[in-house]
């Protein structure tokens, strides 16, 4: 292989080779450090595998990442291209880690602590899932580990699958073309012409749920079970069959529904996501969008007539709120909350000449305290709904359990 380039720049820094941090099918991964001492890590293209292809690839996962926001998936600092053995090719950094979920499997992850793992590598897949990408090559060297935090985040997308509407280039997957790691591949993924979407994660997923527990990757029937090492968690068991099942339509459809099912197993530690449609982010059930202040964009006096202009057009519930501030109980006489009308993104009050400022500054005083009391509204909704969705599910697998273990005692 060529010679290592000496130096990677872009337009905002410059990084220095350190080592070498591994090897992937088109890529090599180095240690650098940037101009200011910061110790990262770099992802190049191999010049001699840089095909047009991969480089599609390469660039849709530039794009994503670098937009991502989910402390679970990997986020792209910085990219530029090099010269390399007398060839362009493309690079970018991301911070580095300090393992992976693989070295943890070596040292032996303690039963008591998987789910607590497993929550947060499902956590990364699903925010990809919900903004469209389904990886397609789970693995525990994909995952990558920071000890310090305990933090695990969900890399290398490679050949993930983008939707087209985040599509940076348009990259088809040619037929019969290998984008897989066999030992976590899907059935489908190994059949030529076959469909493949984000049920190939769940499975890959339930790959790696048993092999944290056992040590060892399902294949076939016989295989080490999780009741075996660890018979406390015996009942996941059924969930690492129904995730690995031959046929997609039989896994978990989604990794939301395979969180449901082990919150209703009281794992309290498995957290509901959603997609914050306007942010484009992926957050927590508990954790509604920030909602948008409210502003005065412009301003007309006419008449004892007083006019705002607002940056949009409040809630029902904010103007609620804003009608009855709270901590504020002082005003301009005939300048009461309730008497500014609130009509679309404007809003009117009767003001003479002398108050015309005063009912502007009261409404810049209330209308921060109206915002906040309307968001903090929304996450104890979010927060009451999640409470009462958790033990729904709990009753639902109680139910279900009852049911199973009486019926199997029955004679007949």
């Amino acid at each position: 292989m060529a010679k290592n380039p000496e130096a990677f720049q872009t337009v905002f820094d410059t990084y220095f080779p350190v080592g070498i941090i591994g090897e992937g099918g088109a890529g090599r991964v180095f240690h650098v450090r940037n101009s200011s001492g910061s110790d990262l890590a770099l992802k190049c293209l191999h010049p001699d595998l840089a095909t047009t292809e991969k480089r599609k690839r390469f660039k849709n996962e530039i794009d994503f990442c670098a937009k991502n926001q989910h402390q679970n998936l990997i986020r792209v600092l910085d990219w530029g291209i090099v010269e390399w053995d007398g060839k362009i090719t493309p690079f970018y950094v991301m911070p580095r880690y300090a393992g992976t979920l693989r070295g943890q499997l070596e040292k032996k992850i303690p039963s008591a602590n998987v789910l607590g793992v497993f929550g947060q590598i499902l956590d990364g897949v699903e925010a990809a899932h919900l903004l469209g990408v389904t990886h397609r090559d789970l693995k525990p060297e994909n995952i990558l580990h920071d000890p310090e935090k305990n933090l695990f985040v969900v890399a290398d997308l490679g050949i993930a699958h983008f939707e087209e509407e985040i599509l940076a280039t348009l990259v088809k997957t040619k037929k019969g073309e290998k984008l897989l790691n066999i030992g976590y591949s899907a059935p489908e993924q190994r059949t030529k012409g076959a469909s493949v979407d984000k049920r190939a994660d769940i499975y890959a997923l339930g790959q790696m749920l048993n092999e944290m527990f056992t040590g060892s990757i399902p294949q076939g029937a016989g295989h080490a079970t999780i009741a075996q090492a660890a018979p406390e968690f015996s009942n996941l068991d059924a969930l690492v069959e129904k995730m690995r099942q031959q046929n997609p339509a039989a896994r978990f459809q989604s990794v939301a529904e395979l969180k449901k099912e082990l919150i209703g197993r009281k794992n309290e530690f498995i957290a509901l996501q959603q997609l914050d449609s306007k942010k484009k982010e992926v957050v927590r059930a508990t954790e509604p969008g920030i909602i948008e202040p409210v502003e005065i964009v412009d301003a007309n006096w006419d008449l004892g007539r007083l006019t705002l202009v607002l940056n949009r057009s409040p809630s029902q519930d904010w103007v609620q709120y804003f009608w009855n501030p709270r901590g504020s109980s002082s005003w301009r006489s005939g300048l009461a909350p309730n008497t500014y009308n609130f009509r679309g993104n404007t809003v009117s009050i009767s003001a003479d000449e002398r108050d015309a400022q005063i009912a502007i500054d009261q409404f810049r005083r209330w209308s921060p305290l109206a915002t906040a009391t309307e968001q903090a509204e929304l996450v104890r909704v979010a927060q009451e709904n999640e409470r009462a969705e958790r033990t729904r599910l709990k009753q639902q697998i109680a139910a279900a359990e009852a049911k199973a273990r009486v019926n199997s005692t029955l004679k007949f």
